[in-house]
């Protein structure tokens, strides 16, 4: 129950912090090039709460899910002073990339921070070959723990199956060789293991969980522990940036959206190769999605993991406003652009239709992809289950 409030609590911050700082961005835009700000408001539909300073109104509106800053002369023509459709194509630019920039600066900051907790190393889930800027890198090859042997140390100790082995006797475990080197150095000894629990139905994370043990000769030839491994492994970079802390925040954002733009047009293309949109659908993920991590991270309790999410939802947001589509603010800059090299204004009606239908194509996006991760975590289960255990 705990974990739920506080789950729920972290993912109001989250969204709610990353939204402001979208819009606020293009409140400042707008102001530094002169632009009138009408409102300033958080969610859509209806007005629950409004306050007015100077000439902008705030509100806080009945949907909270985005954001919106009206501006002057945006939705129709007005040549009154401080209206956007006055300003050069560069003031225009500035003002709608203004969201973009300002998630980008705090993604920025907080991987900074992330990275200070760290020593100025992350570990990163490796699904694709990358050449990573402004940090060493060094691939971890995870053991994954699939199975006992029975009569063995493991088995006695009800070893967690389906679970990455982490750390033994407190050093991180980079490979399944360098873990039974360490097995044999601690032969006799009791060692703590550590350990990272996974769902295998959601592919989430689980627990963290120590397990105290003692490696000895066993039945089974060459055996002291009596785990079976999978044939595969929990792959990660290690990304070191020991030589570039100054930049470092810079250099991990940069590095963050770029392998995740690779992993997305790789995806998109297996799905074209296959001629079906699974993969793309499994890679993409909502607020569900994001509620889901972010319960796996409060059962952990680690603050580092919850400013590294922090960090990724910024970017995300960042590369999503930014593609040139109808209702984003990737859509509005290329408009702008389209009118420049035409030197045509887009008649009012056409951008009201693009808009109109970017929204229910966006809206019925994020239903399709809301249904998808309901099915893929289970949730419908898991309320039942929590429920259950209310009673």
């Amino acid at each position: 129950m705990l974990i739920l409030l506080e789950a729920t609590l972290w993912l109001i911050l989250i969204i709610g912090l990353v939204i402001f700082i979208h819009e606020l961005g293009h409140f400042v835009a707008a102001k530094l090039v002169g632009v009138k700000v009408e409102e300033f408001a958080l969610g859509f539909g209806k007005k629950i709460f409004s306050k007015k300073f100077g000439s902008t109104e705030y509100r806080i509106n009945l949907i909270p899910y985005g954001g919106y800053v009206k501006l002057l002369g945006e939705e129709e023509e007005s040549k009154k002073l401080g209206s956007f459709g006055t300003k050069p194509v560069w003031a225009k630019a500035v003002v709608i990339v203004g969201g973009v920039v300002m998630n980008f600066l705090l993604a920025i900051f907080t991987f900074y921070i992330v990275l200070i907790l760290n020593n100025f190393q992350i570990l990163f889930p490796r699904y694709a070959d990358y050449k990573f800027i402004g940090t060493e890198v060094e691939v971890y090859n995870k053991p994954f723990v699939a199975g006992l042997i029975e009569g063995t140390p493991a088995y006695e100790v009800n070893f967690p199956i389906n679970s990455i082995i982490w750390e033994i006797g407190g050093e991180e475990v980079k490979s399944a060789e360098e873990f039974q080197s360490s097995l044999y150095d601690h032969k006799g000894e009791e060692i703590i293991i550590k350990v990272l629990t996974i769902d295998t139905e959601t592919g989430g994370s689980g627990d963290w969980q120590e397990v105290k043990v003692t490696p000895r000769e066993t039945s089974e030839e060459g055996v002291l522990l009596g785990v079976k491994f999978d044939s595969g492994v929990a792959s990660y970079y290690n990304l070191n940036y020991s030589k570039t802390r100054i930049f470092s925040g810079l250099f991990h954002s940069i590095n963050f959206t770029g392998y995740n733009l690779e992993l997305l047009q790789e995806l998109i293309s297996i799905s074209i190769a296959e001629k079906t949109v699974k993969p793309v659908a499994e890679g993409v993920g909502g607020v569900v999605g994001l509620a889901n991590t972010t319960i796996d991270i409060v059962k952990i309790g680690d603050l580092g993991e919850m400013l590294n999410l922090l960090g990724m939802v910024n970017i995300s947001i960042a590369i999503m406003n930014i593609l040139p589509f109808p209702v984003l603010d990737g859509g509005a800059l290329l408009v702008i652009i389209i009118e420049k090299i035409t030197g045509k204004k887009l008649p009012e009606k056409y951008q009201n239709w693009m808009i109109r239908i970017g929204f229910v194509v966006l809206t019925l996006f994020v239903i399709l992809i809301t249904i998808k991760d309901i099915i893929q975590f289970d949730v419908f289960s898991r309320i039942i289950n929590f429920v259950k255990n209310l009673f």
